[in-house]
């Protein structure tokens, strides 16, 4: 009989980050209970593996109409096959938590279809599937919460393996916490890539991008980390009148690098540009030197031998480079592990007595709304909070990445084999405190002049 991994396992599969936030919470709490655990991304674990696992935790979301991630397509095409039998699982224990929006149609239907196939493959569900919605008022945590308060409950009867201290045994989140999981290395000025001398303007910008992005700890593939072509804008213009309520615009772009071939109905992918203001006063108010040069990898790897030649991500670049590249300061909001983080870094004590109360259960609901429902930025919460002096690393680590916005393409490439047009609307809102909002992405846009606007 093959042995079973004694190691929780924990595959999640993300569009936008919020299964990896989901999937990261559900390993620390799994550590708090002494718990050996792995966490890996559906994309980069081999499905055949799977009869060799004892127990498995889901964490999918659900994207489009109804549609799997792409992390997670080859996957679920493996799951689908027709000889894997009735009996594949047999023996394996799994839990599914989706994450999904009730608005559409086919709510959390990735979830809902995993969890059917597991259980036709022979596989047992330790608990019920969850199923966190992005339009309760409290978003994907409300139902999250009880959700794990369940699976450790049940894992307990039957997997106390997993839990070699017994049910009760909880480590303190001081002892958890440690060390932040990233490395960031400062090197002096002859450290600078001698290569970047002979580089075009186009040469040196892709290997600024691919460098700082190749870094960043937000999971960007690496066939994405380089920009494929660069574009200039030639023609901005609004096709709503000033009056109207929307801004809707009708961009049109040169290849300016190399042509990409495209079709009707492909996106495009842009990679935005912060507010250059917002990105110094987050670098201000984290007491950083813009234009120190440096390294970011994995914690593990901090003992490793680097070699410039081989691999780019150790070609030092300016820290304000790698903020503007990939760290999202300007618009994304920050998680709830972000503020549990912060409290022990907080000097002022009623700042870590509401930091705490924030990441608590009974804080959820009243930091979503403080957080999510505002939309606050990371710069305005540290503002909010200026006692809290964090490491760089866990900046790093914790600040959302900064994400490409994807675009459908409204051109024709028969009629414009040398161009591609974007019609979009520029998005902008008010929060339920009054705060004006707008979209990063479509703002940026907005603004270039076709005269000397540049972007990939």
């Amino acid at each position: 009989m093959e042995m079973k991994s004694m190691t929780l396992l924990i595959l999640y599969a993300t569009q936008t980050g919020n299964a990896l936030d989901v999937a990261e919470r559900i390993a620390r709490e799994a550590e708090r209970r002494a718990c050996t655990v792995v966490i890996s991304s559906t994309d980069d674990y081999d499905a055949n593996s799977l009869p060799a696992e004892d127990t498995v935790i889901f964490v999918v979301s659900t994207t489009g109409q109804g549609d799997t991630p792409d992390s997670m397509k080859v996957f679920w095409r493996f799951l689908l096959q027709r000889n894997l039998g009735s009996h594949w699982l047999e023996g394996i224990h799994y839990a599914v938590f989706g994450l999904g929006d009730s608005g559409y149609q086919k709510y959390n239907f990735v979830a809902k279809k995993l969890d059917k196939r597991l259980s036709d493959l022979g596989a047992t569900a330790v608990v019920e599937r969850g199923l966190g919605d992005d339009q309760h008022p409290s978003g994907y945590e409300a139902a999250l919460d009880p959700w794990l308060s369940s699976l450790w409950s049940r894992l307990n009867e039957i997997k106390p393996h997993f839990f070699p201290k017994g049910p009760d045994f909880l480590v303190s989140n001081e002892e958890l916490i440690g060390l932040p999981k990233v490395q960031v290395t400062y090197h002096n000025v002859n450290d600078m890539d001698s290569r970047l001398s002979t580089a075009t303007d186009f040469k040196y910008l892709q290997m600024q991008i691919g460098r700082a992005r190749s870094m960043s700890s937000g999971k960007v593939p690496h066939e994405k980390s380089k920009p494929d072509a660069f574009l200039k804008m030639v023609k901005n213009f609004p096709l709503t009148r000033a009056s109207h309520e929307k801004d809707v615009r009708h961009f049109e772009f040169e290849f300016v690098s190399q042509v990409i071939k495209y079709e009707i109905g492909d996106v495009l992918e842009v990679l935005p540009s912060q507010s250059p203001a917002a990105v110094d006063s987050f670098i201000q108010r984290c007491n950083l030197d813009p234009e120190s040069l440096i390294t970011v990898h994995p914690r593990e790897m901090e003992n490793r031998h680097i070699d410039n030649n081989v691999n780019t991500l150790d070609v030092p670049i300016k820290l304000r480079t790698f903020v503007e590249l990939t760290m999202d300061v300007t618009s994304a909001s920050p998680r709830r592990y972000f503020f549990e983080v912060m409290s022990f870094f907080a000097t002022a004590e009623h700042e870590k007595e509401r930091l705490q109360y924030f990441a608590s259960p009974e804080g959820r609901d009243d930091l979503y709304q403080y957080n999510q429902k505002e939309r606050r930025t990371v710069v305005e919460v540290l503002e909010d909070f200026p006692s809290v002096q964090m490491p760089f690393e866990w900046f790093v680590q914790l600040v959302p990445p900064l994400k490409n916005r994807a675009f459908s393409i409204s051109s024709s490439p028969l009629a414009h084999p040398t161009q591609v047009h974007l019609t979009v609307d520029v998005v902008s809102w008010t929060t339920p405190f009054k705060r004006k909002r707008q979209g990063l992405c479509s703002t940026w846009l907005a603004s270039l002049d076709p005269e000397q606007s540049m972007m990939c």
